[in-house]
Order: C-alpha cells, then structure tokens, then sequence
C-alpha cells in the first residue's frame, strides 16, 4: 500500500501546486496592480520638471530694470529735443516780429525826441516874448511859437507782437535774460504813455485860454503849413492875463522836459533789446 501510494504522488506532481489556487491569484493581481503606479510615478516624475522654471537671479532682474529706464529715459530725451527745436523754431519767428515792431517805435521815437526839441524851443520863445513889454511883441513870433506850444506829438508803440506773446504765453519760449529786457521795454512803455497822457490833458487847459484871446483859424495855417489867410491877433492886455499864460506856458514846457526824459529812456531800451534780438536769433536784418 505503501508503494501505491508514493506511485500516485509521483505520478501526479502538480496536484501539490493547485492546494491553494487563490494565492497564486492574488500574488498576480498584487503584481498588476502595484506595476500601473509605478509607471504613473515615473511618468511624473518625468515630465513635471519641465513646468518648474528656476527664479531669475538679481542681476537679471537689475539688468531688465535698466532697459526699461534707459528706454523710457531716451523717449523723453527725444520727446524734449524735438519740442525744443519747435520753441527755437517759433521763438526766432516771433523774435523777427518783434524786432520789426521795435525798429518801428525807435523811428517814433527819434522823430518825437527831434519834435519835442522844437516844442520846448517854441517854449522858451513864447516865454521871451511874455516877458517884454506887450507893446514889442511881435504877433507873427507869437503865432508861430503859439502853433508849436498847441501842437500834440504822441508816441504810438507797435505792441502787437509783445502783446501777442503775452496773452498766448510764447514768452516761456525765450530766455530769461531776454524776458526781463522785453519787460523792462513793457513798463517803461507804460511810463511813456503815462506822459503823454499827462500832457494832453495840460494841452486842452492852454488850448480853453487860447480860445479866447488867439485866433485859432491862423495857428492851423501854421500848423498845417499853409498860408497864412487869416487875422493874428492877440487879446492879453493886462498883466494878470499875461502871469496866467506864462504858467500856462511853463507848465506844458515841463510836460515836455519830462515826455523827453521818457522817449531817451525808451529809446536806449530799445536799442539794447534789439541788439540782444540780433545777437540771440543771429538777426542781421
């Protein structure tokens, strides 16, 4: 019995394998699933190192900062030089108005210092003759130093392009330097005007005397340069009517003086703006 039953063991080896079926299915199923996760993993680990980019170092960042700056900085650098010749453009434009405008105001000038010269030598006549005996005056000198003393020369400035640049602010487009001279011309402009203002109104007082004792139709033939066709004569008897119009007289010599005073001012500021528009916009004109 014995033998037989080694013989069946021997002969049939495999039924010793088959005992326990489920762990050799387990034993698979373990092996296939653990396999997918390490694939998963290696294929993490694999691929995700791509998405991760390393931090810029300080220096990246500190050169990225310069180009910017240095661009922005060049594009206003730019921007500056171009708006810079546009002011230059238009600034030497309005420095030839305004240098036309000057050359205008000192040829007033010259021709009201020449005017304002005879005045006041019509002046001193009329003062010589008041100051004789009325018997000795002579009515054609009276008349004619008359026609000088009723005779108005206002200066007329050519303001145009100054006040242009004031009221549109283009004066920003020159120099300090030339600014200040340009003012400085403005308010003695206002000073010149003031005087001869002052002294139109002293004109009309003489002229409401004159009205009375001259004949005003022969003073226009003199004045105008015409023939004299009409009656000179002089209604001052007493000495009371002569006192009042030697002050009358006085006093539109000294309205004068000081409208003189004022054109020689304006004039040498003038002169020293138009050499300083010259010399700045290399105006030769």
């Amino acid at each position: 019995m014995t033998d037989n039953t080694e013989e069946e063991h021997l002969d049939n080896p495999t039924n010793t394998q088959t005992e326990n079926p489920s762990d050799d299915i387990m034993t698979t199923q373990d092996t296939e699933t653990i396999n997918p996760n390490q694939e998963t993993e290696n294929m993490e680990i694999h691929h995700h190192p791509d998405l991760h980019h390393s931090p810029k170092k300080w220096r990246e960042y500190i050169l990225e900062f310069l180009m910017i700056f240095f661009a922005v900085t060049m594009g206003f650098i730019a921007e500056n030089i171009r708006e810079h010749i546009t002011e230059h453009k238009n600034a030497k434009i309005l420095a030839e108005s305004l240098l036309e405008d000057i050359k205008k105001d000192t040829a007033s000038l010259n021709a009201a210092i020449v005017f304002s010269e005879k005045k006041l030598n019509g002046c001193d006549g009329m003062l010589a003759i008041l100051s004789t005996p009325r018997d000795k005056w002579n009515d054609t000198d009276f008349y004619n130093n008359m026609a000088f003393l009723m005779t108005a020369f206002p200066f007329f400035p050519t303001d145009g392009t100054y006040t242009q640049m004031k009221t549109s602010g283009t004066l920003k487009y020159f120099n300090q330097k030339l600014i200040n001279q340009m003012n400085a011309y403005d308010v003695q402009l206002k000073k010149t005007l003031y005087r001869d203002n002052i002294e139109d109104k002293g004109l009309w007082i003489l002229a409401d005397f004159n009205f009375n004792v001259t004949n005003m139709q022969a003073i226009t033939d003199i004045r105008f340069k015409q023939p004299i066709t009409h009656r000179m004569y002089i209604k001052i008897a007493d000495s009371a009517a002569i006192d009042k119009f030697s002050n009358l007289v006085v006093m539109i010599k000294s309205f004068r003086m000081r409208s003189l005073m004022e054109y020689k001012e304006q004039l040498k500021i003038a002169s020293k703006l138009i050499e300083v528009l010259k010399k700045e916009y290399s105006l030769d004109q």
